[in-house]
């Protein structure tokens, strides 16, 4: 058997944490820097706690290998709000 290198690739999901300052316009520059790292945003929820400085962000992102996952990562982690990265398994 052989594989078809013409065959179109199919993304994985992945769930990521993201803790990033409770600024105007974070989302939006976590949500271009997932786009302009090739990855797809499949679902987000957030948590915020009263009064804290910080929120939690959580992202189902599509990707299509470890290193597609480890270069959206690495475009995260050059948000200066971003706090901490995490992958979630399961």
């Amino acid at each position: 058997m052989e594989w078809d290198p013409e065959a179109p690739k199919k993304p994985f999901d992945v769930n990521i944490k993201l803790v990033v300052a409770n600024q105007r316009g974070v989302l939006a520059n976590v949500a271009a820097a997932i786009a302009d790292a090739g990855s797809n945003i499949d679902n987000v929820s957030m948590e915020e706690e009263d009064g804290s400085a910080y929120t939690t962000m959580n992202f189902t992102l599509q990707v299509e290998n470890r290193i597609h996952l480890a270069n959206v990562m690495r475009s995260l982690r050059k948000i200066t709000e971003v706090v901490r990265i995490t992958r979630v398994k399961g």
